[in-house]
C-alpha cells in the first residue's frame, strides 16, 4: 500500500517547532540526529479586508479556509474577489465576515472568474421572522452598498465542489432587507 502526502498542506498547518533535540531528548552535536516536533495550528488563518483603497484579487487554493474580516465603512472604494478555479479547487472554501456596516457606495463582490461556473446557497435572514435569499446559477454575489449598508454582522461561506461554488451565510436584519445582488455574469 503506498501513501500520499502533500508537504504543502502540513507546511501551512504547522506553526511552529520545538528546539531541536538529539533522539535521546539531550542537546545536539555535530553529526547526530535530529528530532525536532511541530506544533500544529489551533486556529485558522484570519485576513483582514478594507476598503480604504478599491481591491481587486483574485483568492488562491493556498488560502483555502482563511477567515477574511470585513470593514467596507471608507466612503466609495470597491472590493471586488475572484474565486479561484473550480475545477482544480475541490474542497476549498472561504468565510467572510462583516464587522461593521458599509459605506452606501461600496460594494463587495464575489466571482467565478467564469460565466459558466456557478454559485448556488442562500442567506438566512436571521429577524424575527426568517427568510432565506437564494441563488440558483449564478456566477457574482455583490453586497451592494447603495441598496443597502446594515451589512455588520453579515457572514457568507463559500465552498468549492470541483464543478461549481456553494454559499451559504447569515445575516441579523430586518426581514425584506436586499443586502446581495445576484448576477448570471462574472
Amino acid at each position: 500500500m503506498a501513501l500520499k502526502f502533500d508537504f504543502n498542506k502540513l507546511r501551512s498547518a504547522i506553526a511552529t517547532f520545538t528546539t531541536g533535540t538529539d533522539v535521546s531528548n539531550g542537546s545536539l552535536s555535530a553529526g547526530e540526529e535530529a528530532k525536532f516536533t511541530p506544533h500544529m495550528r489551533l486556529a485558522r488563518p484570519v485576513e483582514a479586508l478594507t476598503n480604504a483603497a478599491a481591491v481587486t484579487r483574485t483568492l488562491t487554493t493556498v488560502e483555502s479556509g482563511t477567515l477574511f474580516t470585513v470593514n467596507m465603512a471608507t466612503a466609495d472604494n470597491n472590493v471586488a474577489l475572484t474565486l479561484p478555479a473550480a475545477a482544480s479547487s475541490a474542497g476549498v472554501y472561504f468565510d467572510f465576515c462583516f464587522l461593521v456596516n458599509s459605506d452606501d457606495d461600496a460594494d463587495f463582490s464575489i466571482s467565478t472568474g467564469l460565466d459558466a461556473t456557478d454559485i448556488y446557497g442562500g442567506i438566512v435572514t436571521l429577524a424575527a421572522n426568517s427568510t432565506v435569499v437564494a441563488f440558483n446559477g449564478i456566477s457574482k454575489i455583490t453586497v451592494d452598498g447603495s441598496v443597502a449598508q446594515t451589512c455588520e454582522g453579515l457572514r457568507l461561506s463559500v465552498v468549492c465542489d470541483g464543478v461549481n461554488w456553494h454559499l451559504s451565510g447569515q445575516i441579523a436584519t430586518a426581514v425584506g432587507t436586499v443586502h446581495l445582488v445576484g448576477a448570471a455574469s462574472a
